[in-house]
């Protein structure tokens, strides 16, 4: 349970911190420049989740026993799971939402 928690938090951390560097790269007229980048511009949110929990030096994924042998793998991994729990945290904060109203 608390893993599940942990990536729903990270993911909207992620949204956050994509969020800012999209407006500084906006303010930097760079935005562009990096949205025609083939691979990156098009998965702009996985690089920067991959990225995020490099630095963060997290593995959150090892609280179900998802552990790889290599150190790249493990950061890969995780930051693929956490961009993919973002329709998740969507659907939790929905979810959230709707129950408050009520």
């Amino acid at each position: 349970m608390y893993t599940l928690g942990a990536i729903l938090l990270l993911a909207v951390l992620l949204g956050a911190v994509v969020a800012v560097i999209d407006s500084v790269l906006d303010v930097a007229k760079l935005k562009d420049v990096v949205a025609k980048i083939p691979v990156i511009g098009a998965h702009w949110g996985l690089g920067i989740s991959i990225l995020m929990i490099w630095l963060l030096d997290l593995a959150p994924a090892a609280g179900w026993g998802v552990w790889m042998k290599d150190d790249w793998m493990n950061i890969v991994a995780n930051g693929a799971i956490v961009y993919g729990a973002i329709p998740l945290k969507d659907a939790v904060v929905s979810m959230v939402n709707k129950g408050l109203r009520a």
